[in-house]
Protein backbone atom coordinates (compact mmCIF):
# COMPACT_ATOMS: atom_id res chain seq x y z
CA UNK A 1 0.00 0.00 0.00
CA UNK A 2 1.76 3.19 -0.84
CA UNK A 3 0.89 6.15 1.77
CA UNK A 4 1.80 9.99 0.72
CA UNK A 5 1.98 12.76 3.58
CA UNK A 6 2.99 16.21 2.30
CA UNK A 7 4.43 18.16 5.54
CA UNK A 8 3.52 21.77 5.93
CA UNK A 9 6.34 24.65 7.45
CA UNK A 10 6.88 23.97 10.77
CA UNK A 11 3.92 26.18 11.68
CA UNK A 12 1.67 24.45 9.91
CA UNK A 13 -0.15 21.42 9.85
CA UNK A 14 0.77 18.67 7.32
CA UNK A 15 -1.63 17.34 4.87
CA UNK A 16 -4.15 14.72 5.74
CA UNK A 17 -2.24 11.17 4.89
CA UNK A 18 -3.88 9.36 1.27
CA UNK A 19 -3.42 5.77 1.03
CA UNK A 20 -3.42 3.60 -2.18
CA UNK A 21 -4.58 0.24 -2.08
CA UNK A 22 -2.65 -1.72 -4.76
CA UNK A 23 -3.22 -5.58 -3.68
CA UNK A 24 -6.27 -7.35 -2.22
CA UNK A 25 -3.37 -7.65 0.60
CA UNK A 26 -3.73 -4.06 1.39
CA UNK A 27 -7.14 -4.35 1.15
CA UNK A 28 -7.82 -6.26 4.27
CA UNK A 29 -4.73 -4.98 5.98
CA UNK A 30 -6.95 -1.01 5.66
CA UNK A 31 -9.87 -2.73 6.87
CA UNK A 32 -8.31 -4.40 9.35
CA UNK A 33 -6.89 -0.73 10.75
CA UNK A 34 -10.14 1.00 10.41
CA UNK A 35 -11.75 -1.68 12.67
CA UNK A 36 -8.30 -0.89 15.22
CA UNK A 37 -8.39 2.30 15.20
CA UNK A 38 -9.71 4.00 17.82
CA UNK A 39 -9.98 7.84 16.87
CA UNK A 40 -8.63 10.01 19.84
CA UNK A 41 -6.90 12.53 17.86
CA UNK A 42 -6.84 14.84 15.56
CA UNK A 43 -3.65 12.48 13.59
CA UNK A 44 -6.38 9.55 14.09
CA UNK A 45 -9.15 10.59 12.77
CA UNK A 46 -7.11 11.97 9.40
CA UNK A 47 -5.83 8.15 9.13
CA UNK A 48 -9.19 6.66 9.35
CA UNK A 49 -10.89 9.34 7.29
CA UNK A 50 -8.18 8.50 4.77
CA UNK A 51 -8.20 4.62 4.92
CA UNK A 52 -12.17 5.03 4.56
CA UNK A 53 -11.34 6.88 1.50
CA UNK A 54 -8.65 4.23 -0.21
CA UNK A 55 -11.77 1.20 0.75
CA UNK A 56 -13.91 3.42 -0.97
CA UNK A 57 -11.79 3.40 -4.02
CA UNK A 58 -10.56 0.34 -3.91
CA UNK A 59 -14.53 -1.30 -3.67
CA UNK A 60 -15.25 1.24 -6.66
CA UNK A 61 -12.50 -0.31 -9.14
CA UNK A 62 -12.62 -3.84 -7.51
CA UNK A 63 -16.24 -4.88 -7.28
CA UNK A 64 -15.42 -8.31 -8.14
CA UNK A 65 -13.05 -8.34 -5.31
CA UNK A 66 -13.12 -9.12 -1.42
CA UNK A 67 -16.40 -7.32 0.41
CA UNK A 68 -16.11 -6.78 4.08
CA UNK A 69 -17.73 -9.90 5.24
CA UNK A 70 -15.20 -12.31 3.22
CA UNK A 71 -12.25 -10.61 4.93
CA UNK A 72 -11.05 -11.65 8.34
CA UNK A 73 -10.68 -9.02 11.17
CA UNK A 74 -6.94 -10.40 11.56
CA UNK A 75 -4.23 -8.97 9.27
CA UNK A 76 -2.82 -11.98 6.72
CA UNK A 77 -0.17 -13.76 8.70
CA UNK A 78 3.31 -13.63 7.21
CA UNK A 79 4.20 -17.52 6.27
Amino acid sequence: MKTTIKHGPESCRSDPPTFTIETDEDYALALCRIKALSVQDGSSFRELMALKDAVRVWETDHPASLSPESVSAEPPSSS
